[in-house]
């Protein structure tokens, strides 16, 4: 049971990452699309990215993957499944976490840039 929580861990992370990738390319463009610095926003996005990994990381660990494994066996439970239900959950929580701590953090650093654009003047 043991090597199955790691591994599920391993998995929600590189989740939560694929996920954050296939929200972000075509979202953060938008955002930043028609800004009078562009490349500024773009740059805050990647330092707001960077700044929220640690925090996405021990949130999703703790937060997620407690909500997630407790949702996984009450979801499985009925089926006589709680034992393999954890895991599933697990992954599908720490996935959700990572993805949203580091996505908060891409559209606070472009926040930012245009608070910082807009009082530039």
């Amino acid at each position: 049971m043991a090597g199955s929580i790691w591994i599920a861990s391993a998995l929600g992370l590189l989740g939560g990452v694929a996920l954050a990738y296939a929200v972000a390319k075509p979202g953060v463009p938008r955002m930043i699309a028609g800004a009078k610095d562009g490349l500024l926003l773009a740059r805050l996005a990647l330092a707001g990215t960077l700044i929220a990994l640690l925090p996405a990381l021990f949130l999703s660990l703790v937060a997620g993957a407690t909500l997630g494994g407790a949702w996984g066996r009450q979801i499985f439970a009925p089926y006589g499944l709680a034992a393999s239900g954890a895991p599933i959950g697990l992954a599908l929580g720490i996935a959700l976490v990572f993805a949203g701590v580091v996505l908060s953090g891409t559209a606070a650093g472009i926040l930012l840039g245009k608070t910082v654009l807009h009082y530039r003047r």
